[in-house]
């Protein structure tokens, strides 16, 4: 990639943990003609073209256009959010939401630039490890009763519970959770929601609870220390 296809492009980095912001402010003051500003409101009416922030911000200036503790964005600024990892259902979401692309914390320089150069042009990007993940998840092949009861599922509600609470016959439900099972191709209801968690179709903490009721609990806090120690690895 050339410095002159960069020419131009003003970069607000916003965010939240220090040495990341730092890493990112580094690699970027090494790109020539690519300057890092301060504010999204610049001198002389110019805008930030790209804000490169981590994924809570960035979920924020989407929604709000402003994120708490940073000025409002033009309506033309780019977001990337930079993440340690990132579920397919719940990328797809930001992008629908507004976020216009994103790249794991883990990424080149290279891939970097690429992201910021992509977006600056009014295009959105998905770095391609998640972008394989999305392309070949079965989230999408879910209908929207099907998510409903995948909801209930993962909060660990029984086939009764679930009809009742959506409305539906119980051998309805029956035929839904079959359905959910054979998409995400899952041998058990356990097995169904703990992938739909791992792809961010359903809310992590929601299944915690699920395990929570069967698992005991110092196997439980061995796993929840692991997955930390995981992340921590991760990012």
């Amino acid at each position: 990639m050339s410095s002159e296809s960069l020419e131009g492009i003003d970069v607000l980095v916003w965010l939240a943990e220090p040495l990341l912001r730092a890493g990112v402010q580094a690699t970027l003051r090494d790109a020539e003609d690519l300057r890092i500003v301060d504010s999204p409101q610049l001198a002389n009416g110019r805008q930030a073209h790209v804000v490169v922030t981590d994924w809570a911000s960035g979920l924020q200036f989407a929604q709000h256009g402003s994120c708490t503790g940073a000025p409002s964005l033009d309506s033309h600024a780019r977001i990337l959010v930079v993440s340690s990892q990132a579920r397919e259902h719940t990328v797809a979401s930001a992008l629908q939401m507004g976020v216009h692309g994103l790249v794991l914390a883990s990424c080149t320089a290279a891939e970097l630039l690429e992201a910021i150069q992509v977006l600056a042009q009014g295009r959105s990007y998905v770095c391609a490890e998640v972008a394989q993940r999305m392309a070949s998840s079965p989230w999408d092949q879910l209908t929207a009763r099907e998510d409903q009861v995948l909801q209930l599922l993962a909060r660990g509600l029984c086939n009764k519970t679930i009809g009742r609470q959506l409305g539906i016959a119980v051998g309805t439900v029956k035929t839904h959770v079959k359905g959910i099972m054979a998409k995400l191709e899952a041998t058990s209801r356990t097995e169904a929601a703990s992938i739909a968690a791992e792809k961010g179709i359903v809310g992590v903490p929601e299944f915690r609870n699920r395990r929570a009721s069967w698992l005991p609990p110092d196997l439980l806090g061995s796993m929840d220390r692991a997955a930390a120690m995981s992340g921590m690895q991760a990012t």
